[in-house]
């Protein structure tokens, strides 16, 4: 894409801006319009970066190496043009201050990326670091495949990197204090990567089916979330209560009004590895700077039995196919999904809300939850020889994310669009803020025997398959531990 034709795409904007709060906003909102509303409302636009404001790079060009074959993969880093889309044409004007600003180009490569050709894109990255082909500076890798890389020596620690401000807001501190390891990191999280939040796991709800259920009881589900009484018990006694038989034949089937639907096969549900930072539980946790599996005790046996209750026995739980008809169609009282998948349900004739994921017990200090780990995290490739450049032009994406791309996706598309009310928003809010992230988490799927996965089939023994796998674990985090120490030494 070319910087000129951003400038004047992003001059327009601002004389566009103008134009609309000068005339008091009669006319039906532009993108770019609600986007400065919401930055005013919300306070981002005050936080200042630490870029030099005089920095420039003239003209040149930083890479990045992205998935391409799903549309927010794609356009997540890089838009080639507006398209009048909410997301897309935010992430545009991110891109066109942040090379305005810095006198570059930002400009990105795509390859198919799912799980299923992970190895190949993998690949890809691999080869350009080793021959220093120059292709990409940096990646927006598959979370759960792409932190494989780090034991090969093929991302620059980005401790080193100059220009990044790890406390600044837009960027997820829970990553650094949990992942750091040897001084050296090597992904960044946060603002910058749309995809962690449009896969952050919640619960959305069918609001009149729960006032016609429970109008009795005078429940607030906000307030409930907001005093920290929204647990994994709360949550079942109001899925117990909400089967109606609606053909009387004293069975829960299709066609009845259930408090929630699980899977029969919960264990090819990504999106079940959240319960468990949900429930108070980490996979792993830093112990005198190194870290250690924390997984299993007393109170992970206790949470995977509650979930078991939730979803196998609870008699308002269906166990059926997972899919969304019933709560399209208002059948179904609760459904664990994505973010994102507020766009499936805007044709609802019923209202709907979002909900944390519940917290085990009203002890536990507040929600946790993660995104489904297919969402994107940020390296830059060890061959790279633009680390001023690519240093300051990430930060600044970061910051424009912050400004710009979060309040797009997440305060218009979501709050605007997905849902209908204030309280809803301030829901959204708090899911957000608690996505964290662990060592355990990061390099569960390649490096740690997939540990990470071990809530997704609830019809095991919890128990019986840690004992069973404990040495294997335990060896595998010895060896990780090993091998990144070897490489955060040889890059020194």
């Amino acid at each position: 894409m070319k910087k000129s034709l951003r400038f004047i795409c992003l001059v327009i904007a601002l004389i566009l801006i103008t134009t609309v709060l000068a005339s008091c906003g009669n006319s039906d909102d532009t993108t770019v319009a609600k986007d400065t509303n919401i930055q005013n409302e919300t306070g981002r636009d005050a936080v200042k970066d630490t870029v030099p404001a005089d920095l420039q790079f003239k003209g040149e060009i930083i890479t990045f190496f992205v998935r391409d074959d799903q549309e927010l993969w794609k356009n997540e880093i890089d838009v080639e043009k507006t398209t009048n889309d909410t997301l897309y044409d935010a992430i545009y004007y991110r891109n066109a201050a942040v090379e305005d600003r810095l006198g570059i180009t930002i400009k990105q490569i795509g390859q198919a990326g799912t799980y299923a050709v992970s190895d190949s894109w993998n690949s890809t990255l691999r080869n350009a670091v080793l021959t220093k082909s120059g292709d990409y500076d940096t990646a927006a890798i598959y979370a759960s495949t792409g932190s494989a890389l780090a034991v090969e020596g093929l991302y620059y620690n980005i401790l080193d990197l100059p220009y990044i401000n790890l406390e600044q807001p837009w960027w997820n501190d829970s990553i650094v204090k949990e992942v750091t390891l040897f001084d050296t990191l090597y992904y960044l999280a946060g603002d910058i990567c749309v995809t962690q939040i449009a896969n952050g796991i919640c619960i959305f709800y069918n609001k009149d089916l729960f006032t016609e259920l429970y109008q009795t009881q005078n429940i607030n589900l906000f307030d409930v979330v907001e005093k920290g009484e929204w647990t994994i018990d709360y949550m079942s006694e109001l899925v117990s209560n909400a089967w109606i038989d609606e053909n009387s034949d004293g069975v829960i089937s299709d066609g009845d009004t259930v408090g929630f639907a699980a899977s029969v096969n919960t264990g090819g549900d990504g999106g079940m590895d959240a319960w468990i930072p949900a429930m108070g539980i980490s996979l792993t946790k830093m112990v005198d700077g190194y870290p250690e599996l924390t997984f299993y005790d007393e109170h992970t046996v206790e949470a995977f039995e509650k979930l078991q209750g939730l979803y196998s026995t609870n008699p308002g739980t269906l166990r059926a196919t997972l899919n969304s008809t019933s709560f399209l169609i208002g059948n179904q009282l609760f459904i664990k999904e994505n973010l994102n998948s507020g766009s499936k349900f805007r044709g609802m004739q019923d209202a709907y809300g979002v909900l944390p994921l519940p917290k085990f017990d009203t002890n536990q200090s507040d929600y946790q939850t993660t995104f489904a780990n297919t969402a994107s995290l940020i390296v830059v490739l060890s061959s790279c020889n633009k680390t001023d450049l690519v240093g300051a032009t990430l930060e600044l994406m970061g910051a424009e994310s912050y400004k710009q791309v979060t309040p797009a996706y997440f305060e218009i598309c979501l709050k605007g669009k997905y849902s209908d009310a204030p309280e809803d928003a301030q829901i959204y809010d708090r899911i957000v803020n608690s996505f964290v992230y662990n060592f355990g988490f990061c390099y569960s799927s390649k490096s740690l025997e997939g540990i990470g996965a071990l809530f997704r089939n609830l019809d095991t023994d919890i128990a019986q398959k840690y004992e069973a796998n404990k040495i294997k674990y335990e060896t595998a985090l010895n060896d990780l531990i090993d091998k990144l120490d070897e490489i955060s030494f040889l890059t020194k």
